[in-house]
């Protein structure tokens, strides 16, 4: 920490601080949003699906709850990631750009790779779960590659 001679934190750490604060806070909002949408999605689930083993068509939900969740989501996947970049410096900035354009590169790639080898008899057939997965698992790592790379 550097402190300035009255015994107090320079501006720029101050700034990184409450920078950090935030960025904490709207990690615990967006937390609580999916805690939200999974609450509720378990409590009125009038069917026998599940999200987690691809059961989609057996999942039922009140159509009122079902906009609800799809706003929510909306909000939570979309909204808040990019409002967020408005909180956070260039640096950090430039790490999570890479890390989902490094998802959407994979997904673009992943997507007609996985068709082919199921054309081939190699892999079952796609499914918006397991292209949800290749999304999520490689705009992690081009995350952390970022991160710890540049």
């Amino acid at each position: 920490m550097i402190w300035n001679s009255n015994g107090e934190l320079g501006p720029g750490e101050a700034r990184n601080r409450q920078r950090d604060r935030k960025q904490w806070l709207y990690i615990g909002f967006a937390g609580a949003i999916g805690g939200v949408i999974g609450l509720f999605t378990g409590i009125f689930d009038q069917g026998d699906g599940s999200l987690f083993t691809g059961d989609w068509a057996d999942l039922k939900l009140p159509p009122a709850l079902a906009i609800l969740l799809a706003v929510m989501l909306f909000g939570g996947f979309v909204v808040l990631p990019i409002s967020g970049f408005r909180m956070i410096d260039d640096y950090k900035r430039e790490q999570n750009l890479i890390g989902f354009t490094g998802g959407c590169v994979s997904v673009l790639a992943g997507f007609p790779i996985w068709a082919a080898l199921h054309a081939g008899g190699f892999s079952p057939a796609p499914h918006a779960f397991g292209v949800f997965a290749i999304a999520f698992v490689s705009m992690t790592a081009s995350f952390l590659y970022a991160r710890w790379r540049l």
